[in-house]
């Protein structure tokens, strides 16, 4: 795997070289600016599969480097791991924003590193993988409809949508955050109701298009909140939210449902899409230390809009508490 370091700290990038070296990877371009990063870019022979960038950088920082990286369209979907003293939420959400994949914060520990390295080597060998395959076939069409285009119950990535990540993008944002503590933060999910269905109904395109608007109507409905969303597979859209006060789901799913209903949705031969979506129970996350307990309250949340019926007392939607105030 060919990785570009960008840091402007020459010990920081022996730093890098070393730890890097020592987990097997090798193959390391290093720049000390963001400018001197997208000019090896524009020059390299071969595409970089992996770029580590640290944020504070004179001219340029890392976040709007990254935010270049994911302009160049032989990088949207190249693993970008922030390497960066800033612990503060707010570095943590722009660099998500502007399309991170990873964050880790300085002193970095040598086989950490190496750890969160090969997790982006085995990203990168699937998207070769995918690579490969589309290559196999002549149209783009006909590979979407022979393959129906993804299985219903992967986590796909949704492009160009605002505050719409990976789910493993999602998943990193909350571990790093709960490594200062999840304050005033909420987990919950939409699902497309009857999403089976409408799969089974629906082209490969058509189905890729439905997921686009449905996360987009989401995103609007949560406009008024910090947010970050992620397509976690099945029709769920699994939502991170800040804020002290409690969520008005209501108010959120109706909102959801009357952006989709204007969007008028049509499938590709012109016949109307029937398609709503149903919030579940959120997760209310009040203090997580390090750990996987963040993760947990992602998959508590997914599980709670999966299930049907009732969302407790007089229909409303009960929350869940203590149990991720985990070590």
């Amino acid at each position: 795997m060919r990785i570009l370091a960008v840091d402007d700290d020459e010990m920081i990038l022996d730093l890098l070289a070393a730890s890097l070296g020592a987990a097997g990877f090798a193959d390391l371009a290093i720049a000390a600016s963001a400018r001197e990063a997208l000019d090896l870019i524009a020059a390299a022979d071969r595409p970089f599969d992996c770029f580590l960038l640290d944020i504070q950088m004179p001219e340029m920082d890392g976040i709007e480097l990254c935010r270049a990286i994911r302009r160049l369209p032989a990088y949207r979907s190249a693993p970008v791991v922030m390497i960066t003293a800033m612990s503060q939420r707010s570095f943590i959400d722009r660099a998500f924003a502007a399309g991170a994949t990873d964050y880790v914060t300085k002193p970095f520990d040598p086989m950490e590193l190496g750890t969160r390295v090969g997790l982006a080597a085995r990203l990168v060998e699937g998207q070769r993988a995918l690579a490969e395959k589309s290559d196999a076939v002549t149209s783009l069409q006909l590979q979407l409809e022979r393959e129906r285009f993804v299985d219903l119950n992967e986590p796909i990535s949704i492009q160009d949508v605002d505050s719409v990540i990976d789910l493993q993008a999602l998943e990193n944002y909350v571990l790093q955050l709960s490594r200062g503590g999840l304050f005033a933060t909420s987990i919950f999910a939409f699902k497309i109701v009857g999403v089976e269905t409408i799969y089974s109904v629906s082209s490969p395109i058509d189905f890729r298009y439905l997921l686009t608007d449905v996360a987009e109507a989401c995103s609007t409905a949560l406009a008024q909140h910090e947010h970050f969303i992620a397509y976690a597979g099945n029709g769920v859209y699994v939502c991170v939210v800040h804020g002290r006060g409690a969520l008005d789901l209501e108010v959120i799913e109706g909102t959801a449902n009357l952006v989709v209903e204007e969007m008028a949705l049509t499938n590709s031969r012109g016949k109307p899409m029937a398609v709503k979506v149903r919030a579940g129970s959120p997760v209310r996350v009040g203090l997580v230390r390090a750990g996987r307990g963040a993760v947990d309250a992602l998959r508590v949340a997914i599980a709670n809009a999966e299930q049907d019926g009732p969302r407790g007392d007089g229909g409303k939607w009960g929350e869940s508490w203590g149990q991720f105030r985990l070590a």
